[in-house]
């Protein structure tokens, strides 16, 4: 436990040692480019029919900073030069540009950085921005969440931990062109009381077995589609219903039972609930964080020219 304590205090020191002393070093505004405001400002136009507001541009500009401080302060540390995938990726865009074959690996990363050819490498920028939320992340309690914690979770989030309704059903299937034969089937089976089992050669052969185990409306419409998942849905218990279209064709269905939503008990999803305990924490440590490199960070938004038509 002390272990892990005095691992905690050392890496929050250091964290804070070295974002002092960057913030002393007075860095240049981090810029928000207008073409990038315009980019990040269209796609919110198509994707929500309409101008976005000023509060919606800003959550949308929001990641943009937090990676643009997250990539400085990954270089404030020098993660550049001590990152097996930097390297790699460096020593990578050299060879295909043309480097001697004589070169050996080391001299060709040193140039690399000396041309400063990580700070235009996407690849290089996503790796230095996770690699810094990870650190970010590590500093989160290491500690097992107890009981207390794990109560608190579950009993806050008591809608994420439940069993939905389930539904147990037969299938028969046509293909789509064979609909109408699908029909005169259904009207024969309900005239003669038919029960799934010995209906079962009627339909067409199928990828999918007839009797299908219990599953939700979204495992449903993965399966067959969102028509049929509806299908079913208004479909009743110990009788058949159709034709119901699917991704494939139509169906004739029987549903055996519903099973209706249920909570869970804690000990049913503890696993779950202690991976999601762990997964806030770190998540808290990282906000933590990133709040401490935005406090005193210069920010220039350029204001983008008047949205396209």
């Amino acid at each position: 436990m002390w272990r892990s304590l005095r691992h905690f205090a050392l890496l929050g020191a250091a964290l804070f040692a070295a974002d002092r002393f960057w913030w002393r070093a007075d860095p240049p505004a981090v810029v928000i480019p207008a073409a990038r405001v315009a980019v990040l400002r269209d796609d919110l136009t198509r994707a929500l029919g309409r101008p976005p507001a000023p509060e919606e541009l800003e959550r949308a500009i929001a990641p943009e900073l937090d990676d643009e401080l997250l990539y400085r302060a990954a270089l404030a540390r020098g993660y550049e030069r001590d990152d097996p995938v930097v390297f790699r990726r460096l020593v990578q865009n050299l060879r295909f540009a043309g480097a001697s074959e004589q070169r050996d690996d080391a001299s060709l990363f040193d140039e690399a950085l000396a041309l400063r050819m990580h700070e235009s490498d996407v690849v290089v920028r996503r790796r230095l921005v996770q690699r810094m939320r990870l650190d970010l992340e590590a500093l989160a309690p290491t500690a097992d969440p107890d009981e207390t914690a794990l109560r608190e979770h579950y009993e806050r989030n008591a809608l994420r931990y439940q069993s939905p309704e389930r539904v147990r059903l037969a299938q028969l299937y046509f293909r789509g062109e064979r609909e109408a034969e699908a029909r005169r089937v259904l009207a024969q089976l309900r005239a003669g009381g038919a029960r799934p089992g010995s209906a079962r050669a009627q339909g067409d052969p199928f990828l999918h077995p007839a009797e299908q185990p219990p599953q939700t409306r979204d495992e449903l419409a993965d399966r067959f589609g969102a028509a049929f998942a509806d299908g079913v849905a208004a479909a009743l218990p110990g009788d058949w219903s159709g034709p119901i279209p699917s991704a494939y064709g139509v169906h004739l269905v029987w549903v055996h039972e519903r099973f209706a939503a249920r909570a869970l008990a804690l000990d049913e999803v503890r696993d779950s609930v202690r991976y999601a305990v762990i997964a806030e924490r770190r998540q808290r440590a990282l906000e933590h964080g990133l709040s401490a490199l935005r406090d005193g960070a210069s920010v220039v938004v350029e204001e983008p020219d008047s949205p396209t038509r």
